[in-house]
This record gives C-alpha cells, structure tokens and sequence, in this order.
C-alpha cells in the first residue's frame, strides 16, 4: 500500500502586530468594542493603548455612531449649560455624567452644536469661542478678533444674531471654527474662520441676506461649505465655504411651497449635497440639490415622508405643533418633536425610534464620535493635547 496522506496543517496568521492591528482596526466602533477587546490578552490591550491607534481607528470608520444627544438646560444655578442623553443601549450606553460640561463662574455661554466629536460654545460675556472635547472634558477658548468686537456708537455689540460651527480633524487633533454674525439693520451677515494649527482668525467677509435673517439652528456641513438656514420659514441658506473662504446665499426656489404652517429645516442628502425638510402638519418633504451641468444646480424632490402612517398622530390642531428639534449629518437621522413625544427617524431605513415624552420643544444636538471609554487611551496625545 502507498503511504497515506495527510491532511494539510491549518493554516496560522503570521505573529505580526501589523497585520493583528489591522484586524483589531475593524472592529465595531462602539464604546463597548475596544475595552472589551482589550481584555483578550496583554498583547491586544498594548496594541488598543498604543498613541497612534485611536487615530487610525476613527479615521477608518468615517461613520461614527451616535452616542446621544444635547441639549441646553436653562433651569440650573450655573446659567444655560448643554446636558448629555445618551440614546445607545448597554454595554454602550455613556453615562450622562460622563459628558459634564466643565461650567466656570460667570460665563454666559450659547451652545452651537458637535462635529467631528467636538462641540462648540459662545460665551458672549467674553467674545470668545469655547472649542469643548467631551469625551477628555478639555475645552479651549479663543477670544474674537478685534474687528468683530467693535460696538456702535450706542455702545452695543452691532450684531444682533450669532451662530457657529466647528469642524475636527481626527488624523491630527486640529480644529476649524466659523462664526456668523448678522444684524437686521445693516442687511448683512459677516463670517470669519479659526485655524487651530496656525492659531489664528482669517479675514471677516461679509454679504447682504434678508432683513428677517434668524441663525437659530444648528449648521450643516456639506462638503467643505457650512451651511444655516437664514429663517424657519426658509428664505434662503447662508454658506461659509471654508477653502475659498467666501460667503454666499443659497437661494431657495418659489416653485418648493414654503406656508407660514411650514417649518424648514437644512439636512444633508444621502450623496452629501444640500438639502432642505419641509414639515407641514403630518407631511415631511426631503428636497435635495441636484447638478444638472458644471454651473447650473437644480432642486429636486427626494422623498415625501407622510408621519401618520409610522406613528399614531391626532388630526387635530396640535399637530400644527410637531417640528424637526435636531439632525445627525453623519447618520442621516432627524430628531422630531410631536405632542405624544420626541422620534429619531433614520431617513434611508425609516425607522422610527421613541426617545421621551418630553413636554417642552427644544433643539437636539446629536453628539456622534468614536469613544473608547475605560481603555485609558482618550486623552495622551489626543485632541487638544496636540495643539
């Protein structure tokens, strides 16, 4: 008889740290994924702690989840401060106390929103922008520049209306902020960008928008643009390109019917243009900015979401009342406030998620990041600690 043969020896993957962190570089991005991992052996948790690896594992999920939302609490002793709800369950549930915000006496502080797992403050006492990591809890305060400081004769800050957004970079731990500022009287609007590397403001440039102008909600950022609404009955988009640094507004068309029963709000499509959603009564219309040559930019009706067939809404005259309170750009999730509670819609699933009954109407600030909690590596050489 021949000699039998065996069967082939499995197979082993090289003992390479290498090859292992690309490996541990896809797992979920969820609070619970790291720690957890770091648990396996000694060698995993060196590897998870490494200075360079939470970077590279934000870089690689461009789509970081959501791990709660803000919003302002007016009824305490330190003034109006952003208070953390998470909406993930356990194991990846982040306690609320976890995101304190690190309030100082007599600040009077507006919040912006988060981006890109920062979030941005106001504090008008001062004229300065509070740039807040709250996943370090470490914030950094950089004051106006000098020009946009200058009061009126009549000795009051000639802006009447305000807002700005802040954009990170997770390779290097940089930041960018914008601010606006408008003013009713002037007809103008002036905008002005931070450099977190270069320390320092750009040129103020400023253009003409509507006398009504009303900055009351969060940015989008769309592309390289940050993008707000100019009024809650539309009237058009302020856009801060922050490359060319220039300052526009977006025009919306007469033929989209805006009422005064209608409630708009900007979002951010599923290819990443412009768009807008129009609430009026139970309907929800998503419009959305489509190319139709190099130069000419149409809008175009996406998706008509009609709310009573997801939840179970009275047809009386409350549901006037039911508004669009937040969007997450990254997930492509509107918060909607209605008289039997607060929903997470996810647009392209159409999900339906109840958050609370909450009586009271207030923006949403979805927080969206990717957040190692108990590995010991938030922190070191990340975020502000690089500036």
């Amino acid at each position: 008889m021949g000699e039998r043969s065996g069967s082939p020896a499995p197979a082993f993957l090289p003992d390479n740290d290498d090859i292992l962190l690309e490996i541990l570089l896809r797992l979920p991005p969820l609070p619970s994924s790291l720690p957890r991992a770091s648990l396996v052996c000694k060698r995993w948790r060196r590897l998870l702690s490494g200075p360079h690896f939470l970077r590279r594992f934000r870089a690689h999920h461009r789509k970081p989840p959501m791990l709660g939302f803000f919003f302002v609490d007016f009824d305490n002793d330190n003034g109006p401060i952003p208070v953390f709800t998470p909406t993930l369950t356990t194991p990846d549930r982040v306690p609320p106390a976890r995101f304190s915000f690190p309030h100082q006496p007599d600040e009077c502080l507006f919040f912006f929103g988060c981006r890109h797992g920062l979030a941005l403050l106001f504090n008008r006492s001062k004229l300065e922008a509070v740039v807040w990591d709250p996943i370090t809890g470490l914030r950094l305060s950089t004051a106006l520049p000098p020009e946009m400081k200058r009061n009126d004769r009549h000795h009051h800050l000639k802006f009447d209306m305000y807002n700005g957004a802040v954009m990170g970079n997770c390779c290097s731990g940089a930041f960018k902020v914008v601010m606006v500022f408008t003013n009713a009287l002037y007809g103008l609007a002036w905008a002005c960008l931070y450099d977190s590397e270069s320390g320092k403001w750009g040129n103020i440039i400023s253009t003409a928008v509507p006398s009504s102008t009303s900055l009351a909600q969060p940015s989008i950022l769309v592309g390289n643009a940050v993008c707000w609404l100019l009024h809650i009955e539309g009237g058009g988009v302020l856009r801060f390109d922050t490359d060319k640094q220039s300052l526009d507004v977006v025009k919306i068309p007469e033929d989209i019917h805006v009422t005064n029963d209608s409630r708009v709000d900007l979002l951010r499509t599923v290819d990443g243009g412009l768009g807008i959603a129009i609430l009026s009564k139970q309907i929800i219309q998503l419009w959305g900015q489509t190319a139709v040559s190099d130069h000419v930019v149409t809008w175009v009706l996406q998706k008509t979401i009609e709310l009573d067939k997801f939840i179970s809404l009275s047809p009386s005259v409350e549901t006037q009342l039911t508004t669009i309170v937040g969007f997450d750009e990254d997930n492509n999730v509107i918060f909607l406030w209605t008289t039997i509670g607060v929903f997470m819609i996810q647009l392209e699933s159409m999900k339906f998620t109840a958050l609370s009954k909450d009586n009271c109407i207030q923006i949403f600030y979805p927080y969206t990041s990717v957040y190692s909690a108990g590995l010991g590596i938030d922190g070191g050489d990340d975020s502000f600690e690089m500036l």
